[in-house]
This record gives structure tokens, sequence and C-alpha cells, in this order.
């Protein structure tokens, strides 16, 4: 008891500070603030065998520049608004999950003492809403590839010790199926889904003794197939030792960990790179709100803002946060030379790397709250509150990059 308490412990110092206000799904960042405690990485390797990887402890960076804020109309980015006040709609603050030429989805978690969550295709051609799917209990972590949905359903209000199962969703013939199922305990947190051209990824967690065993898993939506790319250890019999992966993304040959290490009685994060069976350490204890890469470039947010890397060039660009209460977050690669976060939960920028500005997608009567954007299918999309009342109608808007 007194070692699980200790676990929680470290499990809220690591994620007090992620996920704030509104993102992807409320649902999914109460949960990511019961991420697990600290974790090195005896067994690290992108295929199903562990074998040795090679680790880069000291990456430098010689020269930095920093990206200013540019309120100008951006011509070249017309964006299209759907304001969400067709009576099909369910009322109050969503945000957008998964989008489509077609449509944008989202879930919409209204009840939260009876959790039967509904996820909610809301039409850009004729601008309603249909629901598609609802849950025996929660939804949480809903993504897209091409026309499947996925998501994580569990019962939403527990953080640990569940049973929990991804689904997918034939959005051309309406046909639901359980791709895998496992069951979340001794306070580790259930998997959130992150998604790269055809492949979903997730962290899973085993228990066995005193040992947490994380594993990074990789589902191909065109073989149905199912893979370990990576496997960490933590032995928390006496003095934690080991890795423990507290989040993951997929980035083309690549795979980004953001992992929590244990050695020699103390503690520190780091933010990973695993490729070719070798592992590059990108951070060391950094505080991450979020992060992602393209090529050679990764992004990452924190307390004091937005910081992209270009290792090839060894060049970094910081936008420093104007609120540290709110800070900015939401990293997402647009192309490689062009990231998307939020700030303040006010606005969504667009940081250019070639022009060193962050463009400001905000306009004439924005709203009070934007959600986290999310990029899917060439697609940027968020959501805005109109005002500070829940029952005021939300506006999704889209911005085409390519």
């Amino acid at each position: 008891m007194k070692r699980k308490g200790e676990r929680m412990k470290y499990i809220l110092m690591i994620a007090s500070a992620l996920f704030l206000l509104v993102g992807c799904s409320h649902k999914e960042e109460i949960k990511k603030e019961s991420l697990g405690e600290t974790r090195h990485a005896p067994d690290t390797s992108m295929s199903n065998e562990a074998t040795p990887v090679s680790t880069n402890e000291n990456p430098t960076t010689t020269s930095e520049h920093l990206i200013s804020i540019s309120k100008d109309p951006i011509d070249h980015l017309t964006p299209d608004s759907y304001e969400l006040t067709d009576s099909s709609c369910p009322k109050g603050m969503i945000a957008p999950s998964y989008i489509t030429d077609q449509s944008i989805f989202y879930v919409d978690d209204q009840s939260s003492e009876q959790p039967r969550d509904q996820i909610i295709a809301f039409s850009r051609s004729s601008e309603t809403c249909d629901v598609l799917y609802e849950a025996t209990e929660g939804i949480n972590s809903l993504v897209g590839i091409d026309q499947t949905l996925y998501w994580t359903e569990y019962d939403t209000r527990r953080t640990s010790d569940v049973s929990w199962t991804i689904h997918a969703l034939d959005l051309d013939t309406g046909k639901v199926q359980a791709i895998h199922e496992g069951e979340s305990t001794n306070e580790n947190p259930t998997p959130i889904l992150t998604t790269h051209d055809q492949s979903l990824n997730w962290i899973q967690y085993e228990v066995k003794d005193d040992r947490v065993i994380s594993q990074v898993i990789n589902y191909d939506a065109n073989t149905d197939k199912k893979s370990t790319l990576v496997t960490t250890e933590l032995n928390e019999n006496g003095s934690p030792d080991g890795d423990y992966i507290l989040e993951q993304k997929r980035t083309g040959n690549s795979l980004l960990l953001h992992k929590a290490i244990s050695k020699d009685g103390e503690r520190r994060l780091t933010l990973e790179r695993v490729a070719d069976d070798e592992e590059h350490t990108l951070l060391t204890d950094e505080e991450i709100l979020s992060f992602d890469g393209a090529d050679d470039r990764f992004a990452y947010t924190s307390d004091e803002g937005l910081t992209i890397v270009d290792s090839g060039k060894e060049e970094t660009y910081r936008f420093k946060t104007t609120s540290k209460r709110t800070p900015s977050d939401a990293a997402v690669f647009v192309n490689p030379h062009t990231v998307a976060f939020r700030d303040r939960t006010e606005n969504v920028y667009l940081a250019g790397l070639d022009t060193r500005i962050a463009l400001s997608l905000r306009r004439d009567g924005f709203g009070h709250t934007a959600t986290k954007p999310i990029y899917f299918n060439d697609t940027l999309c968020f959501a805005v509150l109109k005002e500070e009342s829940l029952d005021e109608s939300v506006t999704f808007y889209t911005y085409k990059m390519k």
C-alpha cells in the first residue's frame, strides 16, 4: 500500500501540468492525469523482438531563433467555419477528434453521472449532426484513419482497475468491431490512441510481481495485424529502477517516446526518438505538455511556450508564452516547416520555421475559448466557444493546408 501511494504521488507530480482546459476530449485529459511514475529501458526496439539499442545522451543545438507573432490577415489561408446551431447538434463545449472532407467527428459526453457517450458526425455540407454510435459506458481517445474511426471504450468514471476495449467503426458500412481489449490495473492508465498514415498506436501496461512492463503496440489498418514496437520495464521492488513510457507518437520511420526513468533512487523525464534500433535522447527533465515530430525536426510545448528543434541544421526556434497560468500547448506539425499550436486557450497559431513568425488564426468574432487543434487528411481543425457560457453555440474552424 505504501508503494502504491508513493506511485500515485509521482503520477500527480508528472501529469499536473498536462493538458489544461479543453482538449480533444476532457475525459482524455482527466485520464492523462493518472499517468504512471518513473521508468530505464533494458528492452527497447522497433520490432517484435527485444534488441539492444545505442543512446545519444547529449544532443546539442548551436543556433537559437525567436518566433514573433503576426496578426496580419493570412491571405492564402481562408477558413471554412461551421456553427453548430442545428437542433440535431448537442449543446455545450465539444472538441473535434477527427475530420474528413465530408464530416467532423467528436464525442458528446454531457452525462458524467451515467456515461453513455455518443460519437457524433457533423456534416460539413448540411451542417447537421448524426449519432453514429452510443457506447454502453464511456468513450475516450477518438481518432481516425481514412474511413474508419477508432476509440477506447471503458467506464471513464474510473482511472484505473478497469477493463477496456479498442473499437473500430467503418464509416462506409456502419459496422463496429472490437480490435483489441485489455485491463488497466495498479494505477496504470488506459490506452491513448495515436495515428500515422495507416498505423494506429497505443501504450499498454502489464504488471508482473513488482515489475511494470510498458509496451507500444502498433495496429496496421491495412492488414489488421498487431505488433509490439517497444518494450520497457520498471522494477518497483525497493528503489524503483527502469523505464516507464508515459506517451508515444509515431512520426514516419521513427517513434517519439515521453518516458520517466528511475535509477539509483533518482527520477528524470525524457523525450526520446527510436529509429533503426537506435535510441536518441532529445530532451531531459522538461515538463512537456505536448510534442510532435516531422523528418529530423521535433516540437514540444511547456510552461515556457513552444520550442521547435531542427536536429539536422542544429537550430532551435522558440515562441515564449504570454501566460504560464494557461500556457501554450498542442504542438502539431502540418508540414515539416510549419507547426500549429494553441496559446492561452484563446488562439491558435501557425509557426513557420522559414519566416520565424507565428501567424494568428484568430478572426473578428472569434470567441472566448479555442480547443486544441487537430490535423487529419491535410486539414487543420479546432472548435471555438463564442461566449463563456456552455449554453452558447460552438463553431468549428477548418483550414485546408494542402
